[in-house]
């Protein structure tokens, strides 16, 4: 049909844009039959019309405003088009009051396009990359634009998404700078961190853990057994404070049960207590509520030692829940600092030989790379917090894992893999 309107058009007008007329029209058509559930070409009621262009357009389509401003009148002459050639469906409103109806849209169509609480968080994000002359259909100025939207400041960020507009970004968008910076993050992404030692390769799949090592593997991880002491001292509910803590006598129980001294005056003066507090919480292992706080089932159930396939898929858990825990929090709230090389360094805590950090001469920094030492200093942190957590020990210098912390940190690369996957258009 698309085709017999550009025939159509070019009979009425030799010089008519009839090729950008019809694909605004495959536009419009898509949107009205998958937003609208109206895929009959002819069938235009005044409602569905004033929907399309008010509500659906703006919230998914980007394009230039001079487009914007074309959308009506092509519609119009598609009017005309199904009128004249006997398209014009049943149920559609009268053909005569179509041409009041899309001159009084024209303004509204532009008013709502211009309104940003119409349009979606990509439209506006993606809108004001068109505005500052972004080809959006070419992929690499594409990258380069959300490269720097990436960059901004939460509260930049929230306004450009919610507003379309940012009239004084604290660094404003240069097309060859942000292009040299994209290009430099995804390099160092793609490269194995320098003070890392190459990954041990036995021949075994990663994170496949061998049926005779049972539990062994679990009851080596502190994290595992002090969230287990945890769990016996809360049990059915302790006192809690106003951030969450328990209170002085609990925490001091716990520190004693847990075999790591006294002399905290509250659960947050002892990261390795308070990071598996954390940990439970996040898990829900632990549930806060009436100025309360009591052990809960979780996702999977605490078990003890005896039984070992519940130790085991408790363990497993609870590391799982330490890692997505870091992962999923900024840098400012405990989140993780040195992403992606954290994994890496990870990778390597897991093997035989564990991980020394700082590393040794025979890897030295790479030279004319100021950020060689902030990506050093960055994983030492992470991996630091992980040790006080007892995810990972720390002792003369090296981080070790081990295969049950190996068997986490692989399930979460797949699960991330995946996510990347069905992200994908």
């Amino acid at each position: 049909m698309l085709s017999e309107y550009g025939a159509w058009r070019l009979r009425t007008d030799e010089d008519a844009p009839a090729l950008e007329e019809v694909r605004t029209l495959e536009t419009l058509l898509r949107l009205k039959a998958e937003r609208l559930g109206s895929p009959e070409v002819g069938l235009w009621t005044a409602a569905l019309t004033r929907e399309l262009l008010t509500e659906v357009v703006p919230r998914t389509v980007v394009q230039p405003r001079e487009q914007l401003m074309d959308m009506v009148p092509v519609l119009r002459r598609l009017v005309d088009f199904l009128v004249e050639t006997g398209r014009w469906a049943p149920g559609s409103m009268r053909g005569a009051e179509a041409p009041a109806l899309l001159h009084d849209l024209e303004f509204a169509a532009l008013e709502a396009a211009d309104d940003p609480t119409r349009r979606s968080f990509s439209t506006n994000v993606l809108g004001h990359g068109l505005s500052l002359g972004v080809d959006l259909e070419d992929e690499e100025a594409l990258a380069d634009y959300l490269h720097w939207f990436h960059s901004l400041p939460d509260a930049e960020r929230l306004a450009v998404s919610g507003t379309g507009r940012l009239a004084q970004p604290s660094t404003p968008f240069d097309p060859l700078l942000e292009r040299a910076l994209r290009r430099r993050d995804e390099a160092e992404e793609r490269d194995w961190p320098w003070f890392l030692p190459a990954l041990e390769d036995d021949g075994e799949p990663l994170g496949e853990l061998a049926e005779q090592e049972g539990v062994g593997p679990y009851l080596g991880c502190p994290l595992v057994r002090r969230a287990v002491g945890v769990l016996e001292v809360i049990g059915e509910g302790r006192r809690a404070t106003a951030t969450g803590a328990p209170g002085r006598e609990t925490t001091a129980e716990l520190l004693e049960h847990l075999g790591l001294g006294g002399g905290a005056r509250s659960l947050w003066d002892r990261p390795e207590l308070a990071s598996v507090w954390t940990t439970l919480l996040d898990g829900g292992w632990l549930e806060l509520a009436d100025g309360r706080v009591r052990a809960a089932v979780g996702p999977v159930p605490a078990a003890a030692p005896e039984d070992a396939e519940g130790f085991v898929e408790f363990g497993h858990a609870l590391i799982t829940a330490a890692l997505l825990g870091r992962q999923a929090r900024g840098a400012e709230d405990g989140g993780f600092r040195g992403m992606p090389d954290t994994i890496a360094a990870l990778l390597v805590a897991c093997g035989d030989e564990g991980l020394r950090l700082p590393p040794g001469p025979e890897l030295p920094p790479p030279e004319h790379e100021p950020r060689a030492l902030a990506r050093l200093l960055h994983v030492m942190h992470d991996l630091g917090d992980l040790a006080d957590c007892g995810v990972l020990t720390h002792e003369e210098g090296v981080f070790r894992g081990g295969p049950a912390v190996m068997l986490a940190l692989v399930g979460l690369l797949r699960r991330d893999g995946e996510a990347d996957r069905t992200d994908r258009p």
